[in-house]
């Protein structure tokens, strides 16, 4: 596995451990408007204190950020309104037979 690879690995198992804290507070009670505020804001707190400490702070185009997340929103906003397909053949028929037990 390369260096990137491992990097976006960990970022990827980052972001799930933060989803998870996420997911608590839902069951908590906290409005998932005000979760999905808060993650923002630690996201821009992070990555401006992460340029402010990088090796070329003035190089680093804001926009960058702000593109990447609309990217990303999009992926998962497709991702969340998708219904998951309907398991078919042999599958459906697993499911259905641990469904009953």
């Amino acid at each position: 596995m390369s260096d990137e690879e491992d990097r976006h690995t960990l970022s990827i198992q980052l972001a799930n451990q933060i989803i998870n804290t996420a997911n608590n507070r839902l069951q908590e009670g906290m409005d998932v408007i005000d979760i999905a505020a808060g993650i923002r804001h630690a996201a821009a707190n992070f990555s401006a204190f992460a340029v402010a400490n990088s090796d070329r702070p003035k190089e680093v185009d804001p926009s960058f950020f702000s593109d990447e997340f609309i990217q990303i929103y999009e992926y998962y906003l497709e991702k969340h309104m998708t219904p998951p397909e309907q398991e078919t053949g042999l599958e459906a028929l697993i499911k259905q037979v641990k469904d009953e037990n």
